[in-house]
């Protein structure tokens, strides 16, 4: 009976070794880090502003998909709608005036890309990886200004005056097409099973074409006439930081 007791009792502190063993191994990613089949999505958050918002500078809903524990898919979407109306005058008086204004844009922008996650520690998971992106934004603008009815194609137009008869107008927002891609490095830390938080940097390169804007301008004296903005662009290619510290879980 002894020796079996002892036999049983050396079986248990075996167990309980081996398992504190594993449990201490920094290499061991069990029960913390996702398995294949994973989704994990995040919010980037910045102490310094005191600030909660969507993962990146283009403010999307990011998802990742763990294809296998050290490969993961993501993709990003955004959709952002803005439409105003301004209504101003004097409608009292012999020389009445009415002015309105009205603006549509909708901004629309998709990443897609791949990780390949390293082995780390226990809670630490680096990761490089790939991104490529497009988006497109549409513009329109109409005022009515005393019968006199000014159409915005691709672009709002701000007047700026200078003086009673001086002013000029400058483009407030461009309707365009971007398309870019870049290289992603980062590192996501596991507090608990499946919760993380991380940071991401990237080197990229990215070109906006700017949309063609055309302004016609059609009036109750009964003449029209149309002017066009001639076609911009820009590139960018540099490194650049996620704003603020990634916060995320996987599910």
């Amino acid at each position: 009976m002894k020796k079996t007791l002892l036999c049983l009792a050396f079986a248990m502190a075996s167990l309980v070794a081996t398992a504190q063993k594993v449990t201490n191994d920094p290499t061991d990613d069990t029960g913390l880090k996702p398995a294949a089949g994973t989704f994990a999505t995040e919010l980037n958050f910045n102490p310094f502003k005191g600030n909660l918002s969507l993962n990146n500078a283009l403010n999307q809903i990011k998802v990742r998909y763990f294809a296998k524990p050290d490969l993961a898919f993501r993709a990003g979407f955004n959709i952002n709608q803005r439409d105003s109306s301004t209504n101003s005058g004097t409608p009292y008086g012999t020389q009445s005036t009415f002015f309105k204004a009205d603006r549509k844009s909708t901004t629309l922008s998709f990443n897609i890309g791949v990780e390949k996650h390293f082995k780390g520690t226990k809670r630490l998971s680096p990761y490089v990886g790939f991104d490529l992106s497009i988006g497109t934004r549409s513009a329109s603008q109409d005022n009515s200004n005393n019968g006199q009815t000014t159409s915005v194609k691709n672009g709002w137009l701000d007047i700026i005056y200078q003086g009673q008869n001086n002013y000029y107008t400058v483009v407030a927002e461009n309707a365009y097409t971007r398309y870019g891609v870049a290289g992603v490095a980062g590192f996501d830390f596991y507090m608990a099973r499946n919760f993380f938080f991380g940071y991401e940097f990237n080197l990229g390169y990215a070109k906006t074409d700017y949309k063609t804007v055309e302004v016609t301008v059609s009036g109750t004296n009964g003449q029209n006439n149309s002017n066009t903005d001639s076609k911009n662009s820009s590139s960018t290619f540099g490194t650049s930081l996620v704003n603020g510290i990634r916060i995320g879980y996987a599910f």
